[in-house]
């Protein structure tokens, strides 16, 4: 072997050295006194890392509400006054229609806030809505938002309703660099009826004063059910639809942003998703551990090792220096896997597991063909006759990946999303190292 090819081999065998050590074991960085894994974390499903449970009922509370000899809601009692205990959800209200109907607008909004992996049912005798979710740190979140009414209003001054929530066609997040910084912004895009309705709206409420001079403007409100995000006037007529609303302040500091764009997500979602109709209490939030504890993985996991082990053992037994260096590639091609799923945030389940264990079985079969085609001493393309007679298989199990990759169940779609890059790990690393560690060199020979 030449010296060429000598060092060719070293640097690519302290390159799967260095990968596994990542990939194993981290990069850590000290943080003040403790140190950080610059790696990320595997994402795990439910069934390995347990959840939290919500449970969400409807609210049978009253509230005490005061009319004045017209019929009017007025604040405080007067003479004329009469006081009444009214339900926060009427009993005309309390459907089965409006159950399916609240539970369907919390699953949009799981699905909007970037939820994969959660499960969600409904009560059809009581409408209480059953949560699971994964645990992470954006979950009390999503729980608070899954209760939100989240009617949107615009109203003026009279506190009348101009426009609502069935006036809206989407809601996006948009930003734009200005002088100061980057300024976050909650785009609101009208249906037809609302864009002329909001046309009207800001030919009608702009700046005025009187004959005095005294300001006598009329001012609108955007609003969310109680809490009120705008009010404002208008210098000039829109037209095109668009209600564009600023969300803090243009900043340049990274973490403000994010912060105005997380608000701004979280709107688009309440307003996307619409307003829902019955007003509910989180009664039960509680985390829940997965039934897959670590001594469930204990015993299997060490029966795959010593699996492993066997594999490497019997292609170093047959196949002596060549197997040495395939088997070294095949620890490279584990590291390598792992650190993939992890840098593409594939959600592991145990589905998913058993994908890898099929990724690592197909990559050893491949080498195994390779190694007896070297054997023969065929030297002229080994590489392209070890992928033909694998592709037998490496094909059936891309199209099931492909296809498993577009499940909405994530058990199915984890173990389709590992098996397509287990499978273009094995193309690609294969191409460029176990090629290099075993057919480039016997061709030098």
């Amino acid at each position: 072997m030449k010296i060429e090819q000598k060092l060719k081999v070293v640097l690519v065998i302290l390159f799967i050295i260095l990968i596994s050590l990542i990939s194993f074991g981290g990069i850590f960085i000290q943080k003040g006194k403790a140190f950080e894994n610059l790696v990320p974390e595997y994402k795990l499903g439910m069934d390995l890392e347990g959840g939290r449970r919500v449970s969400l009922v409807v609210d049978t509370s009253s509230n005490t509400v005061i009319y004045d000899k017209d019929g009017n809601i007025v604040e405080e009692e007067g003479e004329d006054t009469t006081t009444k205990e009214e339900p926060v959800n009427s009993k005309d209200a309390l459907t089965l229609d409006n159950y399916n109907k609240s539970k369907n607008i919390m699953e949009k909004r799981l699905n909007e806030m970037g939820v994969s992996d959660y499960t969600i049912r409904a009560d059809e005798t009581n409408g209480t809505v059953y949560v699971e979710l994964p645990e992470n740190a954006d979950t009390d979140l999503i729980c608070s938002y899954l209760a939100i009414p989240g009617k949107f209003t615009v109203t003026n001054d009279d506190g009348e309703v101009l426009l609502d929530g069935t006036h809206i066609k989407k809601a996006q997040v948009g930003y734009s660099y200005v002088d100061s910084g980057t300024a976050i912004y909650l785009n609101i895009e009208l249906n037809k009826e609302g864009t002329q309705i909001f046309k009207d709206i800001t030919n009608t409420y702009v700046k005025t004063t009187d004959e005095e001079g005294n300001d006598t403007t009329k001012n609108i409100s955007l609003n969310i059910d109680d809490t009120t995000l705008l009010t404002t006037y208008f210098e000039s007529e829109i037209s095109n639809g668009i209600i564009q609303m600023s969300i803090g302040s243009a900043s340049t500091d990274n973490d403000s942003i994010q912060g105005y764009l997380q608000e701004a997500s979280n709107l688009a979602v309440l307003l996307n998703t619409g307003d829902l109709p019955l007003v509910y209490n989180i009664e039960e939030n509680m985390y829940v551990m997965s039934d897959i504890t670590v001594d469930m993985f204990y015993i299997p996991s060490i029966i795959l090792l010593a699996i492993i082990l066997v594999g490497i053992l019997f292609l170093i037994i047959k196949y002596r220096k060549d197997g040495l260096l395939a088997s070294i590639a095949l620890i490279g091609y584990i590291a390598t896997l792992l650190l993939v799923l992890r840098y593409t945030n594939v959600v592991l389940t145990m589905e998913g597991i058993v994908a890898i264990v099929i990724s690592i079985v197909l990559d050893y079969i491949f080498t195994v063909y390779l190694l007896n085609l070297v054997k023969k001493d065929e030297t002229s393309s080994l590489f392209k006759e070890a992928l033909i007679k694998t592709i037998f298989i490496i094909i059936p199990v891309l199209i099931t990946a492909v296809v498993l990759c577009f499940a909405g169940w994530l058990p199915i779609f984890s173990f389709g999303m590992v098996a397509f890059w287990g499978l273009l790990v094995i193309v690609l690393y294969n191409l460029i190292i176990t090629r290099t560690l075993i057919v480039d060199t016997r061709k030098n020979k």
